[in-house]
């Protein structure tokens, strides 16, 4: 009769241990692009996402996707983006971008997809807009 207990007790820790295990490798963390640029030496290839705002002038797309800079808290990380980008992607665009860093400790964030962060009222900023007009930290 204990033994019965004694197995079905293994059998919910081993389900626990499973589930847990699980939810660790499918988590997808959210850093700020100061937060992930000083923990980039321990993020290695982990997925994340990383948000800021896209530097103004720093868009330069390629063949199959695109190269700019995230901003945030006065720190600055170049991404590069395989993909299409979204529809309202442009200079001071408040963005988010999964992905992982190039190497560990590296200064590039590849990524594979970029979401665009606004609410129901958002307008694009002016065009022509220079840097002085991008809001300080786009990303709360």
């Amino acid at each position: 009769m204990k033994a019965r207990y004694v197995v079905a007790a293994l059998l919910c820790v081993v389900a626990i241990v499973w589930m847990v295990s699980l939810l660790q490798r499918n988590v997808v963390f959210f850093k700020t692009v100061s937060e992930a640029v000083a923990d980039r030496g321990d993020d290695g290839s982990r997925t994340m996402r990383i948000g800021g705002g896209v530097v103004p002038g720093s868009i330069d797309r390629r063949g199959d996707g695109v190269d700019f800079s995230l901003t945030e808290g006065g720190t600055t990380v170049s991404v590069r983006h395989t993909g299409s980008e979204p529809q309202l992607f442009e200079d001071c665009a408040p963005v988010v971008a999964e992905g992982h860093w190039e190497e560990r400790g590296g200064r590039t964030f590849v990524s594979s997809r970029l979401l665009i962060k606004h609410d129901n009222d958002y307008e694009a900023p002016p065009s022509g807009a220079s840097g002085s007009n991008c809001p300080d930290d786009p990303i709360e």
